[in-house]
């Protein structure tokens, strides 16, 4: 006001209400300016989508901050067609062309569609999940690329074999109770168990204790806030409210977590140096025996992270396929019993199960095929930027975030006939015996639940060895059934996604067989 009142200018009351005014009207002539345009003019203004969404982040922010984004993108795409506008620079596709568009080109295994921030977690903390930088996540994937060879994972086959032995013994023990057992806590503490020992020798002994380890604790906790985070991202002016989400009665495991990482790393790492492993894990080659130890806090941080990274993708995966086979199976008995008598009649022994020997079960690979993609559990949508290319015949000018939804693929009469229900027959070879010709024109080959390009899955093969392993030890074992007083789960209406899928509890009995 003073400087103003230096120059001659004196605002009294009037003169003050007059400037608000001004400031007000200019601001409102902007943003209807702004939205004129966003909706009208800009490069994507031909793309249909909600209309919201063309000149807000909000209709995207609301959706994923309820859990039901996969959901909400799916009746887009049903109401707008193949490419939809979501957010005012941004796009999502659904048809196979575009997966292959967006995350198959590369030159000299760098895509060229790179990495969003999205699935951020903090500057220079890289990795294989989280890494932006095509360079460096090359760099990690190709140290990582051997612990997935085939030679590998038959090193590893006894680790999970001896976790799924240990979970059938507490099935054993625990099974057959009249109300059952959990079927999320059970999942995630056999996934967590076994990722955590694959990852870097660490033993969480969730399955043993029966409860969350610090580290699962801390995950589920700050599962919706890491989606706060990321959606607000896209309001950097309102990024401090981003912190009131935060769930600050798990603070301090959050702090005692990132100490017990960072002391694990150490442990591990001197472990690995003096040969007292107790077995081959991926750590060895994110950090081979020999390798100078971290003297910064910060390579540090970086081979903690890379360790995380590693367990997670392992973790979150695994737990979510075998939950949602299990479910699927028991809402479709005739399915469960035709899995169960080719199980059976494979084996004399319960010993005799073994990854090879599993090869040779068509229907029980139909089966998980089937569930994975009625659950598939990347549904972010993997956003990239555009480098100014076509996508499914569309061109997207240089710096538009596209990204795909595979669960709304997977979900959609175009591509899958009867896309709701659980039918593993559309997954047989023409010539077995439970071949369903209604199903021949299911887009199979379409829909890409490890991704593909040069950040595909690498442990795709490592997922398919537990998941069968899994199923067949457990059906050979055990008859399931749902306990008799449990209401039927609204599995549809009760999943919840942020970065993990929140799922409807269900209780299971196993049921040990007489042989």
């Amino acid at each position: 006001m003073a400087s103003l009142e230096a120059f001659g200018f004196h605002l009294g009351p009037l003169h003050m209400q007059t400037l608000a005014t001004i400031i007000l009207g200019a601001a409102s002539v902007y943003a209807v300016s702004r939205c004129i345009y966003l909706r009208y003019f800009h490069p994507l203004s031909k793309f249909p989508g909600p209309p919201l969404a063309a000149v807000s982040n909000t209709w995207y922010a609301y959706h994923w901050l309820s859990g039901r984004y996969p959901w909400a993108v799916e009746n887009a795409i049903r109401k707008y067609g193949d490419v939809v506008r979501i957010a005012p620079n941004e796009l999502v596709f659904v048809t196979p062309q575009a997966f292959r568009d967006i995350y198959g080109p590369h030159r000299k295994n760098l895509e060229l569609f790179v990495k969003t921030e999205f699935n951020t977690r903090g500057k220079d903390l890289g990795g294989i999940i989280w890494e932006e930088d095509p360079v460096r996540h090359h760099e990690v994937a190709k140290k990582l690329s051997p612990a997935f060879t085939s030679r590998a994972i038959r090193e590893m086959e006894p680790l999970v074999n001896q976790y799924l032995d240990y979970f059938v013994n507490r099935m054993k023990e625990l099974g057959s109770r009249p109300q059952g057992v959990g079927l999320v806590d059970w999942t995630n503490w056999l996934a967590m168990d076994l990722s955590a020992d694959l990852s870097c020798n660490d033993k969480m002994n969730e399955m043993k204790d029966m409860k969350n380890s610090l580290t699962l604790d801390v995950v589920q906790a700050f599962n919706r806030f890491a989606t706060v985070m990321q959606v607000f991202q896209k309001f950097p002016l309102l990024s401090p409210f981003q912190y009131l989400f935060v769930p600050f009665p798990k603070l301090l495991a959050l702090i005692a977590m990132d100490k017990k990482t960072r002391e694990g790393v150490v442990q591990r790492i001197e472990r690995g140096t003096n040969g007292t492993t107790e077995h081959v894990d991926f750590f060895e080659y994110i950090h081979p025996v020999g390798s100078p130890a971290p003297a910064a806090e910060r390579e540090l941080t970086h081979l903690g992270s890379i360790a995380a990274q590693v367990m997670f993708a392992e973790f979150g995966p695994v737990s979510d396929w075998w939950y949602a086979t299990i479910y699927y199976l028991l809402e479709e008995l005739e399915c469960y019993r035709l899995l169960v008598d080719e199980i059976r009649a494979a084996f004399s022994s319960y010993e005799g199960i073994e990854p090879r020997a599993l090869k040779t079960l068509p229907y029980l690979h139909a089966c998980l095929e089937e569930s994975l993609r009625l659950f598939p559990s990347n549904n972010t949508g993997m956003p990239r930027y555009s480098p100014g290319a076509k996508v499914d015949g569309h061109f997207i000018p240089k710096g538009t975030t596209v990204q795909t939804s595979i669960f709304a693929l997977a979900r959609s009469p175009r591509y899958f006939h009867e896309p709701l229900r659980f039918r593993p027959q559309r997954w047989l070879p023409a010539d077995h015996p439970l071949h369903d010709a209604v199903y021949s024109n299911d887009e199979r080959n379409g829909l890409f639940s490890f991704s593909l390009g040069p950040r595909v899955c690498m442990g795709k093969d490592m997922a398919w060895m537990q998941g069968k392993l899994f199923m067949a030890k457990v059906l050979w074992m055990f008859d399931l059934a749902k306990p008799d007083a449990q209401q039927r789960v609204d599995l549809e209406g009760g999943l919840r996604h942020f970065g993990f899928f929140v799922k409807p509890e269900v209780n299971v009995r196993f049921i040990p067989v007489s042989r």
